[in-house]
């Protein structure tokens, strides 16, 4: 199964996919987390994982990239995936196709499309899941990188701007015929009468993530995550050619 997070900037994208991928790898399934995010540093901290070299790296860096796209040998399966481009501990792995280094580098459409033949050669097994932490805004539906998911779960906070970008995503998720989950994340309950909205998840303002952040420590697993992942279970079960995670 493969799950796309994505949402407005700062609504939490990458907590969440951490959270959920440390929850599924305790509950034994085997993880691999894609950062399709060309600029946030944060994932590996949250999931307490050293940075590796990225895809695009090992394939000769982003200026070879697009000649290498033609007729690339990327992986099919888990296995295939380089371990010199893997951060992991246990069940649950970490790898990054590309990010932005340096002043006038040029702009990171190799590493969508980069992200897009990676998603859509590797097809993980039974008990393999790969959740995909996406860039701020909706340009990986432009690229088609939702296309090659099966489930895409949409976060927001509570701002206006956050709240109608992610009712955008929901239609372009239903314009592209895939399953949507819509998070409600930091959620102030003295709030939540105000916005006209009907989350299937909602997850409370928690100021600790804050302290930890800055003081660099690895993310904890809220008990929302459970609920989460159920409604992703209850969405997969609803296909019948899909396999059942």
């Amino acid at each position: 199964m493969k799950i796309l997070i994505c949402g407005k900037g700062g609504c939490g994208k990458s907590t969440i996919t951490a959270m959920l991928g440390k929850y599924l790898a305790n509950k034994g399934h085997r993880v691999l987390i894609v950062d399709a995010d060309e600029s946030n540093p944060g994932l590996y901290r949250m999931l307490g994982l050293s940075k590796t070299k990225t895809l695009a790296e090992y394939l000769g860096g982003k200026q070879r990239v697009k000649a290498i796209l033609d007729s690339p040998e990327l992986p099919k399966t888990f296995e295939e995936i380089p371990e010199e481009i893997l951060s992991k501990r246990e069940n649950l792995s970490v790898i990054s196709i590309g990010k932005i280094e340096d002043p006038g580098e040029g702009c990171a459409c190799p590493y969508g499309v980069l992200a897009k033949k990676f998603l859509k050669n590797l097809q993980p097994k039974k008990g393999e899941i790969v959740l995909v932490d996406t860039e701020a805004g909706i340009e990986h539906f432009g690229r088609g990188i939702d296309l090659e998911v099966d489930v895409i779960v949409n976060v927001a906070e509570l701002n206006l701007e956050s709240i109608e970008l992610s009712r955008k995503i929901e239609k372009l998720a239903e314009k592209a015929g895939l399953k949507h989950i819509f998070v409600l994340n930091k959620a102030l309950p003295e709030v939540l009468d105000k916005v006209n909205v009907k989350p299937d998840v909602v997850i409370p303002f928690n100021q600790k993530f804050i302290y930890e952040s800055l003081e660099g420590k690895e993310i904890e697993i809220v008990p929302q995550i459970e609920e989460l992942w159920e409604c992703i279970s209850k969405l997969s079960a609803q296909d019948p050619q899909s396999e059942a995670p």
